[in-house]
């Protein structure tokens, strides 16, 4: 996927303070394969709401979004889906690690059914930049937030798509682990031509 268009979008049932002055909603809004975006916002001003409407988890907003000029709200669910394997992809707030899997094993899951074995040098060098090396054959339930948020970030990288959102993924994390990890994404998204969407 090259691009990813906001066209004129505005969540349906809610209304987020201070919409008319915002650089998002009701805007038209392209964002680039390759770019990386900051998108700062306070509390209640639709950030998730934004995230999963790109993702394409709904369709609650007017106006459209278009994956390479498909509008999304028009792709049959097999195909959102296939998008999110190599298209884009979300690291959710509250980071959604299955919690009975290992922290490898959630990680794994990133790469769907390609050869794991091609991808564990790649997990195990990312989780020892982001100090969770130790971690990997613990079950995720019994890791910390910040450790599952270390994780959770680890497995957005080993595998990316051509748009990765982050949704304030970094709030569990002290100061030197937040430089860390944006150096890790920074870096990855570099190497494979990416594009970093933040939403903080």
């Amino acid at each position: 996927m090259d691009n990813i268009v906001l066209e004129n979008i505005s969540p349906k049932y809610f209304t987020p303070r201070n919409i008319e002055q915002s650089e998002i909603w009701k805007k038209n809004i392209f964002f680039r394969k390759g770019n990386k975006i900051l998108i700062v916002a306070p509390s209640g001003s639709g950030k998730s709401t934004l995230a999963t409407a790109i993702l394409g988890t709904h369709f609650e907003y007017e106006g459209e979004i278009l994956y390479d000029r498909q509008a999304v709200k028009k792709l049959h669910l097999e195909k959102i889906v296939e998008h999110r394997k190599e298209g884009v992809s979300l690291l959710f707030q509250d980071v959604r690690l299955i919690k009975n899997l290992t922290v490898s094993e959630n990680i794994l899951l990133r790469i769907f059914n390609k050869d794991r074995k091609k991808f564990v040098p790649k997990m195990e060098e990312y989780a020892a930049r982001l100090g969770i090396e130790n971690l990997l054959h613990k079950k995720a339930e019994n890791c910390s937030y910040g450790e599952r948020q270390r994780s959770a970030i680890v497995r957005s990288l080993v595998n990316p798509t051509d748009f990765l959102i982050y949704d304030e993924c970094f709030s569990h994390l002290d100061l030197n682990n937040k430089k860390m990890a944006f150096s890790l994404i920074n870096e990855v998204s570099g190497e494979s031509g990416s594009s970093v969407i933040f939403l903080s």
